[in-house]
């Protein structure tokens, strides 16, 4: 799970508009093979379009290169949609200091932030260090590089809302992520109401806030395990996304077909 606490630390600090997607304006300066000496990895290994290079034995993160290899499929099938990945580098190191030498030639614009997903003209790539979160970290960001494959732009609080929902190994998807027990809290004690009108004006990644993360997942979360017409509400904006054409707002498809969108999202939320 992402803790609030860190969630300004990952932001990636290029703005971008929906149309162009969030991850656009941010673009490795670095190409080929990664650029260091074969001996800075200890392991690396290619399991479909991952190629894995890590500083420590993948070993250690059996079960993260485990849920790598079905997240492609998990999303599709969510989704409905057909992600389409050339190829996808994930770069794991050993310690922050490490992570920060390697980006601050390649990536200096991402310095210091805990996660990275920069797309290329030649690969698609992911930057994460070890530490307590980098499982969740690790799959956030590959979440985006996927769906970014699938759709030709993905709007900035559906694309964090995705991401923080296939953040955690898929036994906790339904019912296992912080975010339900803080949005019931939210719901309980201080009357939350979804806000999918506030979350649909974001504009820029750095918009969003823990709050704005929190709430996208759980307006994810009653798209894909709520009733039937958000399903199809959701099936529909998709289709007009991959058309090219500017979708009509998520919100108006949902609230034309599900009366008290709002109460329902709640109540979803509360089962």
């Amino acid at each position: 799970m992402r803790y609030v606490s860190l969630v300004t630390c990952l932001l990636i600090v290029a703005a971008a508009s929906v149309m162009a997607g969030p991850w656009t304006a941010l673009k490795s300066s670095w190409s080929g093979n990664g650029g260091a000496a074969a001996s800075q990895w200890a392991d690396e290994r290619e399991l479909g379009p991952y190629l894995l290079r890590s500083e420590f034995p993948l070993h250690d993160v059996q079960d993260l290169v485990r849920d790598l290899g079905d997240l492609q499929e998990s999303i599709e099938r969510s989704l409905h949609l057909k992600c389409q990945p050339q190829a996808i580098q994930i770069h794991l190191f050993n310690s922050k200091r490490s992570y920060d030498k390697y980006l601050r030639i390649r990536v200096p614009e991402g310095v210091n932030r805990q996660a990275l997903y920069v797309p290329g003209t030649d690969a698609d790539r992911v930057y994460a260090y070890r530490h307590r979160d980098l499982e969740t970290d690790v799959r956030h960001e590959t979440t985006h590089a996927l769906l970014h494959t699938a759709l030709p732009y993905v709007p900035i609080w559906i694309d964090e809302g995705l991401a923080e929902y296939f953040e955690v190994p898929a036994a906790l998807r339904v019912k296992g992520h912080a975010h339900r027990k803080e949005l019931q809290t939210a719901i309980r004690f201080q009357h939350w109401k979804p806000g999918l009108e506030h979350l649909e004006a974001k504009r820029k990644l750095m918009d969003m806030d823990g709050k704005d993360y929190r709430d996208a997942w759980g307006i994810v979360h009653f798209l894909l395990h709520g009733p039937t017409e958000a399903r199809k509400a959701l099936d529909v904006y998709f289709d007009e996304i991959q058309s090219g054409s500017a979708p009509t707002p998520l919100s108006d498809q949902l609230r034309r077909r599900i009366p008290e969108l709002d109460q329902a999202i709640v109540d979803h939320l509360m089962k």
